[in-house]
């Protein structure tokens, strides 16, 4: 009997083994001929030929895929420790996620222009995000700097992109199950990553050295990890928004009986000595105050254990705010040091803060552009190369690209219009959030993600007041994909399952 080319057809013995020999071949050859350029051209060279190579590979691998673009969104997810890494050449200043991004913004367009009516091209899936967007196209266009401003919001619309994937994915049958698992991987490796750096003081985010690392605090000096991040306050930050939302999942028992509840609760055993690792004042205490508020709210625990721990809670908030320096004595060494320079940087926090107002005073309405705070600084203060005694320490030349808030960077950037863009955004998250909470009462899982998802925005709100965190697109990615958690619970199901 014969059959046909394709799937029922027969394959020879011979080539089974042909395809991986194949791929073991071509393995060997790249990393021969990358060590011949590496060894003659130096590291940064093998970057070059690596990062080309692994981008041709990836869209190879992605292309032969029966739904190629899905593919791509949960293999960004899959690699989000890598994912902020700069895409050669570095002076455009792209990152693996800006040009993944891009090309699934593409392929999305072109699904939408070109797909039959059995697949969800939504792109304003409710008015409110369309109003969002009609906000911020003035804030581009009448910047200081129209060019760079119109070009990162073509980035920030690709990331928008990247949101509709997560609220599509998370619509499909098993699709927490699938995010929620690559998170927790993806603490892991970050985990890792922060050990490499605080044991070797090896940072391994290709981005160079950053002030931030050492911190000294009277005769001490405290090194933090970073990890991956060349910044450790996003590592931290990306820790305590990830441990959050996972912590919520687990004493709430989303995934109860599964093998990925093992796998949530070893990414939360490793992430909390990272989180020290980072040293990161305003992540620790994110997690702190998030976690507690978690387990004494949101767990199953019996009514009275709950009501102890409260009472335990506010004896210690109690002890805290009578005697700080008492809680602080029982903190490690490092970050013990850290939390009693707090007075010194909040006072140099406020210094920046109205050092910079003028960026917001000249144009109040649209702000001076996306992303053009340090080019701003550039083109106002020719000048001046270490701005606020940073980096004069190590003789390097520091001029900020964020005014240590995420909120001020949004308010000089953007302008009143951009700032109530943020709001609204903000404002509807929160009430389909209540809104999701209240129509699903009689589904637990729903609830318990929605909870979940809030703890994480909290977490990554304590963060963001003291850093602009959303300018690494792993932060971006987080935030993101904990939006797309509360959205997909309050949006319509599509009438037609996405096939691309």
């Amino acid at each position: 009997m014969r059959h046909a080319d394709g799937i029922g057809a027969p394959r020879d013995a011979t080539s089974i083994p042909l395809l991986p020999l194949a791929v073991v071949a071509i393995a060997l050859l790249a990393g021969a001929l990358a060590a011949m350029v590496g060894s003659a051209a130096g590291g940064r060279a093998l970057y070059y030929v690596g990062v080309p190579a692994l981008a041709a590979l990836g869209l190879g691998i992605t292309l032969t895929r029966p739904e190629p673009l899905r593919f791509m969104f949960l293999a960004l997810v899959a690699v989000l420790p890598l994912i902020n890494f700069p895409v050669p050449p570095g002076r455009l200043r792209l990152t693996a996620f800006d040009v993944a991004t891009v090309v699934l913004t593409l392929g999305f367009l072109l699904r939408k222009m070109f797909a039959s009516s059995e697949v969800d091209t939504r792109l304003f899936p409710a008015r409110s995000l369309a109003l969002v967007w009609l906000l911020l196209l003035p804030c581009a266009l009448l910047a200081r700097y129209p060019l760079q401003s119109t070009l990162t919001l073509g980035l920030m619309f690709c990331a928008y992109v990247f949101f509709l994937f997560a609220v599509q994915e998370l619509q499909r049958p098993g699709g927490m199950e699938r995010l929620a698992g690559l998170l927790c991987v993806a603490v892991i490796v970050v985990f890792a990553g922060l050990c490499v750096d605080h044991y070797l003081h090896l940072n391994l985010s290709f981005g160079g050295s950053n002030p931030n690392q050492v911190s000294r605090t009277g005769t001490m000096t405290v090194w933090r990890a970073g990890g991956f991040f060349q910044d450790p306050q996003k590592a931290g930050a990306f820790l305590a928004t990830s441990m959050a939302f996972l912590l919520v999942l687990g004493v709430r028992g989303r995934f109860r009986g599964t093998w990925l509840q093992w796998l949530l609760w070893a990414a939360l055993l490793v992430g909390v000595p990272g989180l020290m690792m980072t040293v990161s004042r305003a992540a620790m205490l994110s997690f702190v105050v998030v976690s507690a508020i978690a387990l004494l709210l949101l767990s199953n625990w019996p009514a009275m254990l709950r009501m102890l721990g409260i009472g335990a809670m506010v004896v210690l908030l109690t002890v805290v705010f009578l005697s700080p320096e008492l809680l602080v004595s029982m903190l490690p060494d490092q970050v013990a040091a850290r939390m009693a320079d707090q007075q010194a940087d909040w006072a140099f926090r406020k210094t920046i803060w109205f050092d910079t107002w003028d960026m917001f005073a000249n144009q109040p309405l649209t702000g001076i552009g996306f992303g053009a705070f340090q080019h701003y600084l550039l083109d106002t203060r020719p000048m001046v190369f270490s701005y606020y005694g940073i980096g004069e320490s190590t003789g390097t030349i520091y001029v900020p690209d964020q005014p240590e808030s995420g909120f001020f960077k949004i308010f000089y950037e953007t302008g009143i219009l951009g700032s109530l863009a943020a709001l609204i955004l903000l404002g509807e998250t929160l009430r389909r959030a209540g809104a999701g909470m209240l129509r699903h009462k009689a589904d637990p899982n729903a609830r318990t993600e929605i909870a979940a998802a809030l703890a994480g925005l909290i977490s990554l709100g304590f963060t963001f007041a003291a850093q602009f965190t959303t300018g690494d697109t792993r932060l971006l990615a987080l935030l993101l994909i904990t939006m797309a958690v509360i959205w997909r619970h309050s949006l319509p199901e599509p009438a037609h399952t996405v096939t691309a």
